[in-house]
């Protein structure tokens, strides 16, 4: 009984515990319902808030949609504007694109037009400038010839003894030639200037043959001379007149060569028969100089001076003047020339031999035919000449080249060149002049004489030539053009006069007066 009133409380327990626990449970429902209630009621309250907001936006986005359409419709109204200023625009920048084309185009043709304008004017100027070129030329041509012609009227009128007209066209010949650039330098104006200038003085001093002329360098003319009868002069310009003073004279010496110490005054002169006379401070020295044959010459080599004979050479003391040494040599001197750093000589059987000290000589041969007996080199030493017996010479210029001249008769005698000239002598009795820069290269005699021509010089400014020849006689002249024109145009006491110029230069030629005097008479 007892178990089962155990078993009735427990299982009352239990009923209980399971109330209360369905009653827990029941509750926790009840309010989880409450809750869910109350969270509903705040969702409706917040969905009658988003409604009325809703209900707003709708209202503010129906306002927006209808601003959105007016703006759409204005939009499209600007559009339209746009698109019709647009087609506009571009109607107008297709015309205006057609204006530039056209604008382009009537450009293309102004310039094409200009281009052949200008190609026109230029033909035009062109064809102009070449008339007056021709005309120049034709007027230089024909003034440069007139020149040549009366400058050979001159010489013939001068012949004729007719000596003032000779004057007037000889200086009419000068002015055309500088002028039209014509050239003074061409044989007819240049003997025409020497023959009316009066420019040949001769004086005889020597009785034997003057073999060389040797200048000092302190004046326009003091030189010596020496000539074969053993006279030794000197010579020098006082007051216009020529004072000559002899130095030495004893015809058993044949002096062949000259040499003047310009520093020192000391006078050498080379005697054929084996002496070397010498003066200095004011004394004459005699030395005797053998075992190298006939003296020919004398040249300063290396700073001693030395003197050559046909068979060798000897180096004389400059102390005492006496023989230092001497060396023989194998071959026949014939000819020498002294240039500024060597000496040159010429054997007998075409040799050339170039001697820089005693005892430094280069041996050479020329290809020339026949006997050298002038040779001269310039100072730069670019070009060479060399005179042959029978009176040619053969010319080396710069490059190399060389050619024959002609224009002497007999034996060249003695060579010179200054800048692009070369003179020459011969015992033709001739000294030409030769231009060396001329595409032909002609003689043009300077002087002439009656008799050999041996040597030849010029003073220290080059004004003057000054000739030596076989009669003793030494002869002076001008070689330069200006003091020629000067020496005519003093002399010169009126102009041409119409009919002389109409008859002589001619009445297609202006006349006008060569010459005007004070007070433009």
């Amino acid at each position: 009984m007892r178990l089962i009133g155990k078993i009735s409380v427990l299982t009352a327990l239990g009923l209980v515990v399971l109330f209360a626990a369905a009653c827990v449970g029941l509750y926790m429902v009840y309010d989880r319902e409450v809750a869910k209630n109350m969270e509903l009621q705040k969702q409706l309250v917040e969905l009658s808030k988003e409604q009325k907001q809703s209900a707003v936006m709708q209202s503010i986005n129906a306002q927006m949609e209808e601003i959105a359409l007016q703006e759409r419709r204005i939009s499209d109204e600007q559009r339209e504007a746009a698109e019709q200023q647009t087609l506009v625009a571009q109607q107008m920048r297709h015309k205006a694109e057609e204006e530039r084309q056209n604008a382009l185009e009537a450009e293309q043709r102004a310039l094409e037009a200009s281009k052949v304008a200008k190609g026109q004017r230029i033909i035009a100027e062109h064809q102009r400038t070449e008339a007056e070129y021709a005309k120049r030329v034709a007027d230089t041509l024909s003034y440069v010839t007139l020149s040549r012609q009366l400058a050979n009227v001159a010489i013939t009128q001068h012949q004729s003894g007719n000596y003032e007209l000779a004057d007037l066209l000889a200086y009419a010949s000068y002015i055309y030639a500088m002028r039209y650039q014509g050239g003074i330098n061409s044989q007819a104006i240049y003997q025409a200037l020497v023959l009316t200038s009066l420019s040949k003085h001769q004086w005889n001093w020597h009785r034997g043959t003057v073999t060389d002329i040797a200048f000092y360098n302190d004046a326009k003319c003091h030189f010596i001379s020496c000539s074969s009868y053993g006279e030794l002069k000197e010579h020098q310009e006082m007051k216009g007149q020529i004072k000559t003073v002899s130095l030495f004279n004893d015809n058993r010496y044949d002096f062949r060569d000259l040499f003047v110490n310009r520093q020192t005054g000391t006078i050498y002169a080379v005697s054929r028969t084996g002496h070397l006379v010498i003066r200095h401070d004011g004394k004459i020295l005699v030395r005797e100089v053998g075992g190298i044959g006939h003296l020919i010459g004398i040249a300063p080599i290396a700073g001693q001076i030395t003197v050559f004979g046909e068979n060798g050479m000897a180096q004389i003391g400059t102390d005492n003047f006496m023989v230092v040494r001497h060396k023989s040599l194998p071959y026949k001197v014939v000819t020498l020339c002294s240039n500024s750093s060597s000496t040159d000589i010429f054997d007998n059987k075409g040799g050339k031999h170039t001697i820089y000290s005693f005892d430094r000589i280069v041996d050479k041969r020329t290809s020339l035919q026949g006997q050298v007996t002038a040779y001269i080199l310039s100072k730069q030493g670019s070009i060479m000449a060399y005179g042959m017996k029978d009176g040619s010479i053969y010319y080396t210029d710069a490059s190399g080249k060389t050619q024959k001249l002609v224009g002497h008769r007999s034996q060249v005698s003695h060579l010179k060149i200054i800048g692009n000239q070369l003179y020459s002598s011969s015992y033709d009795g001739t000294l030409n002049l030769w231009m060396l820069d001329k595409a032909k290269i002609e003689p043009m005699p300077m002087l002439t004489t009656n008799s050999w021509i041996v040597c030849f010089t010029f003073d220290a400014k080059q004004y003057n030539i000054w000739c030596g020849d076989q009669k003793g006689t030494i002869t002076e002249a001008f070689i330069s053009v200006p003091q020629m024109v000067a020496k005519l145009k003093s002399k010169l006491k009126r102009n041409l006069t119409v009919d002389e110029w109409e008859y002589y230069v001619g009445n297609n030629v202006p006349y006008e007066k060569l010459i005007v005097k004070e007070g433009g008479r």
